[in-house]
């Protein structure tokens, strides 16, 4: 409640100081639940991007570098075709000015002033909801919205892992992705995952990834393998809509260390798409979640033309959010998922998303981060 405070406070005087043409419409900002940890309307964005960044609880950018944003890659806008509510929104457009690369912002859970490197507070449960739409023509994207954390003092810890299998106490996460027919799934890392070995995962290539896990305490062992995201997902899968506003909340609960309790679920519109459960995350107390990524990441090469989103109205929570305004309920009555699905072969995902080319390293908005693992 610390970053939903002072941040709504800091961003209230501002707004105040600019007069009350500033806001058109009330957002769910304005009445905040005591169980929300933060929540981002953009509404500061009369003040520019130097001055909102100095008021949001998002604490890195992708997209940014010397202090502000590159319009090309993100960017606050006031155009009514892409705010939600209120007057501004958030626009992730991927133009060809920027190699038609997306961008990430990151809010990390710090006990005290928001920077990265921070001393985190960690949960067991989190939801993420945010609206969102699609450009009509939208068509690709690699990475979409994640939950995810490490240990309260080890930061950097939750990055720098892909290709890895995770430990059960450095970093935990999960991705909601969509493939190149909008389907929705999770993107997730396990310690009992399935890797890949042999094929293009071998030689030299998958002894450099092992290196690399080795320095991370999470060596190969005795079969050099790739570790990269396996898919669960609902049958049929749900698609997510172009040209008009959608809100998805997506939820991780971590389970209890040396059992197999734990959960994820998420929802389009309040409704339950897919619940997936006796997940295993971690293997230690201290490993907690304390990030959430609002990211709509593809790297350069990936595309050729732009695909563009828009955001509004984001939320980090510890219960459910929902999405009208009246909090739901915690559990959704009725409706029966699947527990603990075989998750799709990270071989053969729909969009080769557990392939090479998965970024691996920390979306920074400042030069003393550390290097690239």
């Amino acid at each position: 409640m610390h970053t939903l405070r002072a941040s709504a406070l800091s961003l209230s005087l501002s707004l105040l100081a600019l007069g009350p043409s500033t806001r058109a419409l009330a957002s769910d900002c304005d009445s905040p639940d005591a169980a929300w940890l933060m929540c981002e309307d953009f509404e500061g964005g009369d003040l520019g991007w130097d001055a909102w960044w100095a008021t949001t609880p998002f604490v890195e950018c992708l997209g940014c570098s010397g202090g502000t944003n590159n319009p090309d890659r993100i960017l606050l806008t006031s155009d009514p075709a892409y705010v939600f509510d209120g007057s501004y929104g958030l626009r992730m457009p991927a133009e060809a000015g920027a190699g038609y690369r997306g961008a990430d912002l990151v809010y990390r859970s710090c006990t005290g002033r928001k920077r990265p490197g921070c001393t985190l507070e960690n949960h067991d449960v989190l939801y993420f909801r945010a609206r969102v739409r699609l450009d009509a023509d939208h068509g690709y994207v690699h990475h979409f919205l994640s939950i995810g954390g490490s240990r309260a003092d080890a930061y950097w810890e939750s990055y720098g892992n892909a290709g890895c299998r995770p430990n059960g106490y450095r970093s935990t996460g999960t991705t909601l992705d969509f493939n190149a027919d909008r389907e929705l799934f999770f993107y997730t890392y396990t310690p009992d995952m399935r890797c890949d070995s042999g094929g293009y995962c071998s030689g030299s290539y998958v002894a450099d990834i092992c290196s690399g896990c080795a320095t991370k305490d999470m060596a190969c062992g005795a079969t050099q393998e790739c570790c990269w995201g396996n898919l669960y997902s609902a049958t049929p899968r749900p698609v997510l809509p172009r040209g008009e506003w959608v809100c998805i909340e997506m939820m991780m609960q971590l389970n209890t260390p040396g059992r197999s309790d734990g959960e994820m679920a998420f929802w389009l519109n309040d409704t339950l798409e897919h619940r997936e459960t006796g997940m295993r995350f971690r293997d230690a107390p201290e490993l907690g979640l304390d990030q959430v990524r609002l990211q709509h990441y593809i790297a350069g090469g990936d595309a050729t033309r732009s695909n563009r989103v828009s955001f509004d109205d984001v939320i980090v929570s510890t219960a459910r959010i929902g999405c009208s305004g009246t909090p739901p309920p915690p559990r959704d009555a009725g409706v029966v998922m699947d527990a603990g699905s075989t998750p799709t072969d990270a071989g053969a995902t729909p969009m080769d998303a557990s392939g090479p080319g998965r970024d691996a390293s920390p979306p920074r908005s400042d030069a003393s981060a550390p290097a690239d693992a």
